[in-house]
């Protein structure tokens, strides 16, 4: 059967599948407060239930001009300890957030690419790994519950701000009934959907 035809929306509905990974995000944010050792606390409330498969954490419009003074961290409230993100980076004084910043374990070395960076240029925004693994800290767990991160700023006179943050976890909760696409019911719309719906294009009801 020619698929030449298939209309561009239908292969790009079923070609463009869900790997199971959810995201949760936040306005919860703002001024980062001075010199203090509690900081900005942001959560999100995650409803769904499902065991974590992978996690990543963004933080959007991350704005200090003393990238040394921050430590970012992270908590499952009532399931696991705090996990540092990143902490008084090193040579991080001559590099500024200014940007959105990623946390994965698929990411670059943050401290690699702040230590070369000179007199207030900014650190690129990307994805950058954690001082801590997020997958080994995360995985298996149960997604449920409330997650927490936490800005705070350990040295006076610089501070900074955030606009949002967002945490991606993999694993993903339960479909619906119906899921749009789902043509053999699997929980997925991948090429196998795609598939039954070729192989019967062009059928009637009789």
């Amino acid at each position: 059967m020619r698929t030449d035809r298939v209309p561009a929306a239908l292969l790009a509905l079923s070609l463009a599948a869900t790997a199971g990974a959810t995201t949760y995000t936040t306005d919860i944010a703002g001024n980062i407060p001075d010199n203090d050792a509690v900081g900005f606390l942001s959560p999100i409330a995650v409803q769904d239930n499902f065991p974590i498969t992978s996690i990543k954490v963004t933080i959007r419009g991350l704005q200090h001009n003393y990238s040394s003074d921050l430590t970012i961290t992270l908590k499952h409230a009532g399931v696991s300890s705090e996990t540092i993100l990143v902490s008084n980076l090193n040579s991080g004084e001559d590099a500024d957030f200014d940007g959105d910043y990623a946390f994965a374990d698929s990411g670059a070395s943050l401290s690699a690419v702040a230590g070369p960076i000179c007199c207030t240029d900014n650190i690129p925004s990307g994805t950058y790994t954690a001082t801590i693994s997020l997958d080994a800290k995360y995985i298996g767990e149960n997604a449920h519950g409330a997650w927490v991160l936490r800005i705070y700023d350990d040295d006076f006179l610089v501070a900074g701000s955030f606009a949002s943050w967002e945490i991606e976890l993999g694993g993903g909760p339960d479909c619906p009934p119906g899921f749009e696409g789902d043509v053999n019911h699997d929980n997925i719309v991948n090429v196998d959907d795609l598939n039954i719906i070729l192989g019967n294009w062009g059928r009637q009801c009789q």
